[in-house]
């Protein structure tokens, strides 16, 4: 059995739940309200947050691939969820629009934009993601920060839940590709993060959530083994290898004639 095959039998890889999701920043700590104006709150037909995600359009959202279920609503200007704060603003998709390369055994091109039927008013809560620019590259040591929902414990979780950030260091691809990390399993198409301590991380329901380096949104939580083991970062996939994707798809002459017929869906 391969290591990605052994990842996938002890439910690793995706960090997301279609059932309840227990979203978490394993050590991390509570940002100001609305100081990270560009992120949203992926949420299920029943009102449970399940994936972050970016405002890079404001027609557009960025996040995982693997967050991809078909029917969801985005909720913009949020800052703990459950509780009514006059700041949110709620869009549902229009359409999902998954990386073509996208692979779901490898995550692989583990990036989507959806189509929003309805604009997200930019104001004082709200702004757009700075992107980095077609195959920018991040230096190992280099301290990011990601950003999500949820719980602070891997045991359960209290409500309402409140966004929560933590700071991490950028992990050499070489280092993560290691035989006791992730066996040479990282592609070119995604970045590693995580403390050699352990003990800070993104985890489940954090997927598609930016990881912020410079001012701009470098890497989308994609995968990982556990949260916050020191032996295995978290992997995000590199948004630079996709920009011109995503420049072309948010700006093509063809998207604003997206319908819903066009919907990708997973319902595994």
């Amino acid at each position: 059995m391969t290591l990605l095959e052994s990842l996938h039998l002890n439910s690793l890889i995706i960090r997301v739940s279609l059932d309840f999701v227990q979203g978490r920043i394993v050590g991390g700590y509570t940002p100001s309200p609305n100081s990270i104006k560009y992120i949203v709150s992926l949420q299920s037909s029943k009102g449970q947050h399940f994936c972050g995600g970016s405002l890079v359009h404001k027609s557009w959202v960025l996040t995982a691939a693997h967050c991809n279920i078909g029917c969801m609503m985005v909720v913009a200007g949020d800052y703990t969820l459950g509780a009514y704060e006059g700041t949110e603003q709620y869009s549902k998709p229009l359409s999902l629009i998954p990386h073509p390369q996208y692979n779901r055994t490898t995550n692989n091109a583990d990036i989507m934009l959806i189509k929003l039927s309805a604009p997200i008013e930019l104001n004082r809560y709200m702004s757009l993601a700075p992107l980095p620019k077609q195959n920018a590259g991040l230096l190992a040591g280099r301290m990011c920060r990601v950003s999500g929902w949820g719980s602070t414990s891997h045991s359960g979780g209290l409500t309402p839940l409140t966004l929560r950030t933590v700071k991490l260091p950028i992990v050499s691809t070489s280092k993560c590709n290691s035989s006791n990390s992730f066996s040479g399993n990282i592609t070119a198409n995604m970045i590693c993060a995580g403390s050699s301590t352990g003990g800070k991380d993104a985890c489940k329901g954090d997927s598609g959530g930016p990881l912020v380096c410079d001012g701009c949104v470098y890497g989308l939580v994609s995968w990982g083994n556990g949260c916050g083991d020191s032996r295995f970062p978290g992997v995000y996939t590199a948004v630079s290898r996709f920009r011109r994707w995503i420049d072309q798809t948010i700006y093509s002459p063809y998207s604003r004639c997206l319908k819903s017929v066009g919907l990708f869906s997973r319902k595994d």
